[in-house]
């Protein structure tokens, strides 16, 4: 059987063909959703540059809330069908998954890149996958019977940030930090943005302020990229007590790659790490980071293989 499987983010599009054996690498199609009016538009590229005749489904995973068949995307104002994307490519079946569920599926072919703590031999096996891109979200995920994977779905990047997040941002922001209520006003590339400007009265790009601290050469992305990392440390020890991931957290999306595999990995793990919790202890949990940017394209796969 051959399948479609998508990534549909808030910035950027990846679409694959695949089979039983896995992603057809030479497919890959990674689009700037800013270029595309539509998910349509973006499906109609793939078409026409690829061989789609004999698509027997589609499994699309989106960042954004999905129900029935439909979503929408969470920042960005397109509104997609499951249906309605099988018909483009001429498929039997398609379906709709959000993104985070997708890279909950997607752990049995990963190798995360462990950052700290290990498991206890007697852990609850359950793993929480803490996606920060354009915007945040979590998934929950524990192995099923007959080896399947049950995934619980969430909209964390919209509940309210937790106040020991809230008391840090107050002490470097002061009055601003009002203007941050949300997980993902703060814990997203929009939100990096956002901060930056609130703490040092620049207007700069998520990627850009990362640049300027990497490179060494600006003190005031230097101070952005320390409060993130330091209140990300804080946001992750409030997650483990929430939903108890004894199995691991692993994080996923370009922000979190950019902040977890820099420097200011010790400010994240010092707030993480820091002592006062016994009952969920950190050091228990192990934390780690998925590098691959295709991931979501194997968990809509493996979501597909499961489903038969």
């Amino acid at each position: 059987m051959t399948f479609l499987v998508g990534d549909v983010g808030g910035t950027n599009t990846r679409l694959a063909l695949a089979d039983a054996s896995g992603l057809r690498s030479d497919t890959l199609l990674r689009a700037p959703n800013d270029d595309h009016a539509s998910l349509l538009d973006v499906i109609a590229r793939f078409r026409d540059e690829q061989d789609c005749a004999g698509v027997d489904a589609v499994c699309i995973a989106i960042a954004g809330p999905v129900s029935q068949g439909r979503g929408r995307l969470t920042n960005r104002d397109w509104h997609i069908c499951a249906r309605e994307v099988a018909a483009m490519v001429g498929a039997a079946r398609g379906v709709l998954i959000n993104d985070l569920s997708a890279l909950c599926y997607a752990l049995p072919q990963l190798s995360p890149e462990p950052i700290s703590g290990t498991a206890r031999p007697d852990n609850n096996r359950q793993s929480l996958v803490v996606g920060m891109g354009t915007g945040f979200n979590v998934g929950l995920t524990k192995p099923g019977p007959a080896g399947g994977i049950t995934v619980f779905e969430a909209e964390m990047g919209h509940a309210e940030l937790p106040a020991s997040v809230r008391d840090t941002l107050s002490a470097s922001l002061g009055t601003a930090a009002a203007g941050f209520t949300t997980v993902e006003d703060v814990f997203s590339g929009l939100g990096l943005a956002r901060l930056h400007e609130a703490l040092c009265g620049r207007a700069l790009s998520g990627p850009e302020i990362m640049q300027g601290y990497v490179t060494g050469q600006d003190r005031e992305a230097a101070a952005t990229i320390t409060l993130f990392a330091r209140g990300l440390g804080q946001l992750s020890r409030a997650l483990i007590c929430q939903y108890l991931p004894g199995a691991g957290m692993i994080f996923a999306g370009s922000t979190a790659r950019g902040i977890l595999g820099s420097p200011a990995l010790n400010a994240f793990a010092e707030a993480y790490l820091a002592p006062g919790m016994e009952v969920v202890r950190p050091a228990d949990i192990p934390v780690s980071v998925i590098t691959d940017d295709g991931a979501a394209l194997h968990g809509c796969l493996h979501h597909l293989m499961q489903a038969g």
